[in-house]
């Protein structure tokens, strides 16, 4: 995939959010990005982000560290703590420092940019993190597609699948539920056919992203 045929994509598909208390820099930029092609929400306060933003649409959001009330430093906090998929964030601040450069970034900050900065620097920025916000997108997709797969399954189905996709042989399985090999395999199939896979190894793939899912939610 090209690279214009890349941008175009995520141009598409995502939207650039900014909170910036000083209103004259927040609608230059928004100018600047819209010529670029970029869809772009504008907000003045992070309490109007927090009031009108849904986190609908993957993208990114562009956010000053300085403002009155609440910071951009506390903001990402909230997000942080309160939504369940947080899209990338990208701190353009005139009031930097290597602490709270620090402190952003330990908190998940994708890149923490100085005022004034080259249009090109935060261009290609938002590209890269447009691009993580749309991968993310797209793999919680798929788990979700999978999980209402496998939610679809018996309690049989259920755990025959879970054992399948861990290694375990028909005859293991037989064994471990003392149950006959013909059914395993009758089961088995089931569920194969109902998760839209064709064999142990797409089970297998099927399964980790599953349990990969839990295991960073725990």
């Amino acid at each position: 995939m090209n690279n214009t045929h890349e941008l175009n994509r995520l141009q598409q598909k995502c939207v650039v959010r900014l909170v910036d208390d000083d209103t004259q820099f927040l609608e230059s930029l928004k100018v600047l990005l819209s010529m670029k092609g970029w869809s772009v929400r504008g907000f003045s306060s992070a309490e109007k982000f927090i009031a009108e933003e849904r986190f609908i649409e993957p993208g990114c959001l562009v956010l000053d560290i300085r403002m009155p009330n609440l910071t951009g430093l506390q903001l990402q906090h909230h997000i942080e703590s309160t939504v369940a998929h947080p899209i990338p964030i990208i701190f353009l601040t005139g009031h930097g420092d290597v602490e709270s450069a620090v402190h952003t970034l330990k908190h998940g900050a994708l890149d923490f940019l100085q005022k004034p900065v080259a249009p090109a620097v935060l261009l290609d920025c938002i590209r890269q993190a447009c691009a993580k916000s749309l991968t993310s997108q797209g793999e919680r997709s798929e788990r979700d597609r999978i999980e209402k797969r496998f939610n679809s399954l018996t309690k049989r189905e259920k755990q025959i699948f879970e054992m399948a996709a861990q290694g375990v042989s028909n005859k293991g399985i037989s064994a471990r539920l003392d149950i006959a090999v013909p059914t395993v395999k009758m089961h088995r199939a089931n569920a194969f056919d109902k998760m839209g896979v064709h064999s142990s190894l797409e089970a297998s793939k099927a399964y980790f992203v599953m349990t990969d899912e839990k295991d960073h939610d725990q």
